[in-house]
């Protein structure tokens, strides 16, 4: 009887080695090939469950083989190394534990996946996964919804990083100059500031800050250009050891701001002040219109800086700045300014004459427009303040620079009548060599005639 059970376990050794060799030419095929020899494996490890003794001398004798067939499966192909060991370490696992048929099952399920890489890791890893216990399942669970837990944790770190981004965004707040600094700077006189400035690096002067103001309202965003321009390092100077630092560059910008007529910051309410006073109707009584007079001056005025300032020739490229035209406000200024002056002073009908030529010289298509109107406006306020010899010149000059004369020498006749009849009546006479019934003011020049 023990003859017969050694025989027993010398078959069982042959037919193991026997199936790890047809293992080992299958392992150089597709991995598809593999899960079949798994099967075949599967009856001999029901056999040896069968008694513990067997499970034992297998379980040894099993092991050599494994050594063997993986010395021969080296040579067809590096790669299939890794998926003869995973299945033969698979087959003697089983071996020395109670593994019921369903796991097993489970096992050749999984290694089916496998088939559409040809690499031998992805086999080894769901072969492993299968023979684990139910402890090492809930481990594999717990590990799967663990980057679900960091993501969500990367989400709330994002979501506060924002929330503090924004915080920052809120709160942040201009930077705060000393006060008793600040108030040491504007004891100084405006040039021994642009001199501490220009030690420094910034060589400015008074017309360059005021320049600058024109083209930003934002005061802290100008020191930095300034700074920046003249690459002045903010750390180099101490108000301490030195007398000034870089904060005295926007000390002397708001300095500046008090004292100009003109800078960004009032482009708005210029505009508004436009939009307003354009549609302005001539009153009965002279010291409102005196008064509304002044005031659209002062418009008018802050308008041609703006233009000289930023170089602007067309009355359209204020609109950027201003958000009206300024057309309507002009002509209005005009005739308002037509009304009132023969009640001002002589001088004060010089003084109007430069300013709007200023202007229309300024803006070339208003000149087109209104310059023959301006200098006739002008000649009639130099005749009704007793001028007339320069008011003669400039309606002379008007007719000589234009070809259609009928307007003209209506305007120029039509002035002196209430203080001249004989010369307006001379006047109107001298305007048919040029003038018939085909013009639009010759019957009004008949009428100068005929009074």
């Amino acid at each position: 009887m023990p003859a017969k059970t050694r025989s027993k376990k010398t078959t069982t050794t042959t037919k193991s080695a026997t199936t790890t060799k047809k293992v080992a030419s299958a392992s150089a095929k597709p991995t598809e090939e593999v899960s079949k020899t798994a099967k075949k494996v599967e009856p001999a490890q029901k056999d040896t469950t069968t008694k513990t003794a067997a499970k034992k001398t297998t379980a040894k004798k099993v092991t050599p083989a494994k050594k063997t067939t993986a010395k021969k499966s080296a040579e067809p192909k590096t790669e299939a190394k890794p998926a003869v060991k995973q299945a033969t370490l698979e087959t003697a696992k089983p071996a020395t534990k109670k593994v019921e048929a369903k796991p097993v099952a489970t096992k050749t399920a999984e290694v089916k996946p496998a088939t559409k890489k040809v690499e031998a890791k992805p086999v080894a890893t769901t072969a492993k996964k299968p023979a684990a216990k139910k402890t090492v399942t809930k481990k594999a669970t717990a590990a799967k919804k663990a980057p679900a837990k960091r993501a969500t944790a990367a989400k709330a770190a994002n979501k506060k990083v924002a929330a503090k981004k924004a915080t920052t965004k809120k709160t942040a707040k201009k930077p705060v100059v000393n006060t008793a600094k600040t108030e040491q700077y504007n004891s100084f006189a405006m040039d021994t500031c642009f001199e501490m400035a220009r030690a420094m690096g910034v060589n400015m002067d008074y017309e360059n800050y005021a320049s600058l103001l024109l083209d930003n309202a934002d005061i802290d965003a100008l020191t930095k250009k300034v700074l920046d321009d003249f690459h002045v390092d903010t750390k180099a100077f101490t108000f301490e050891k030195d007398g000034y630092d870089t904060d005295l560059i926007r000390v002397i910008f708001d300095r500046v701001a008090d004292t100009v007529d003109i800078k960004a910051s009032d482009f708005e309410q210029i505009g508004k002040d436009v939009k307003a006073h354009a549609s302005y109707t001539i009153k009965d009584d002279a010291t409102v219109n005196n008064e509304e007079y002044q005031k659209e001056f002062d418009i008018v005025r802050k308008v041609l800086m703006i233009a000289q300032r930023k170089n602007i020739h067309q009355s359209a490229d204020l609109v950027e700045l201003i958000k009206v035209d300024v057309t309507d406000m002009i002509q209005t200024f005009m005739d308002l300014a037509y009304h009132v002056l023969p009640l001002f002073e002589y001088d004060d009908v010089k003084y109007y004459e430069n300013f709007i030529f200023a202007v229309l010289s300024q803006l070339d298509d208003l000149h087109q427009k209104w310059g023959t109107r301006a200098l006739m406006d002008i000649a009639d306020l130099y005749i009704k303040h007793g001028d007339y010899g320069q008011g003669d010149a400039n309606y002379n000059y008007v007719l000589r620079e234009n070809q259609i004369k009928d307007m003209i020498y209506y305007r120029f006749a039509n002035v002196y009548v209430d203080i001249d009849l004989d010369k307006a009546k001379a006047i109107a006479n001298s305007a048919f060599q040029y003038v018939d019934d085909r013009y639009d003011y010759y019957p009004k020049l008949i009428e100068i005639l005929e009074k």
